[in-house]
């Protein structure tokens, strides 16, 4: 059976796994994660090209199996939306999503160590927040959900009440999107060889 390896620390994605019911091992690189400001134009193409180096980095230390590999970024007018780095920053990104709408993009890739082959796909949520007041979002901030998160909001969280809508995957915005994640992995019979669900024959 193949082992499946998460080529991520994120506490939320393997929640997600843990949820799916999908055993994995976690083994991650370092990698430069950083979105330089000319590829903002070209963000999806950038967030899969960041999946695959995730992916990698971490291959090289196995054998066989499937390394998975995700790059979530929140993009806003353009701009990509990292992690804040204090409550200042947090408050900045907070209060130009609200009353807007922004996408939540991934970029997902799956390598067969043996085969030495990748597939890659992405993801787009559109994320409508409402016209959330000053003492909400500073209110927000001091509880402090937002360390860690892209955006500095965690939909899973407190900042559901801030949403009006989305329009995509809501696991994406968690930070894993499950719909691509199944069709990538499908495509390796990776269910199949695990024993997790059987294809349905259509006659």
């Amino acid at each position: 059976m193949d082992t499946l390896v998460l080529a991520s620390t994120s506490p939320r994605r393997r929640e997600i796994l843990d949820t799916l019911k999908i055993p994995y091992i976690v083994f991650s690189e370092s990698v430069e994660e950083n979105i330089k400001k000319e590829d903002n134009r070209h963000i999806i193409p950038s967030v899969i090209n960041l999946s695959k180096k995730k992916v990698l980095a971490a291959a090289q230390n196995f054998s066989n199996g499937l390394v998975v590999g995700v790059d979530t970024v929140v993009y806003f007018q353009r701009r990509v939306l990292g992690k804040p780095e204090n409550e200042e920053q947090a408050w900045k990104f907070l209060r130009m999503l609200r009353g807007n709408r922004h996408s939540v993009i991934s970029g997902i890739t799956v390598r067969n160590i043996a085969e030495e082959r990748n597939l890659s796909s992405c993801s787009v949520t559109d994320v409508y927040f409402q016209s959330i007041s000053d003492s909400q979002v500073r209110k927000y901030i001091e509880q402090g959900e937002w360390a860690g998160k892209a955006g500095g909001y965690g939909i899973q969280g407190q900042a559901a009440l801030f949403v009006d809508k989305i329009h995509g995957s809501f696991f994406n915005v968690v930070g894993l999107p499950v719909e691509e994640l199944f069709r990538l992995l499908s495509r390796f019979n990776y269910f199949e060889s695990q024993g997790l669900y059987r294809p349905i024959k259509i006659m």
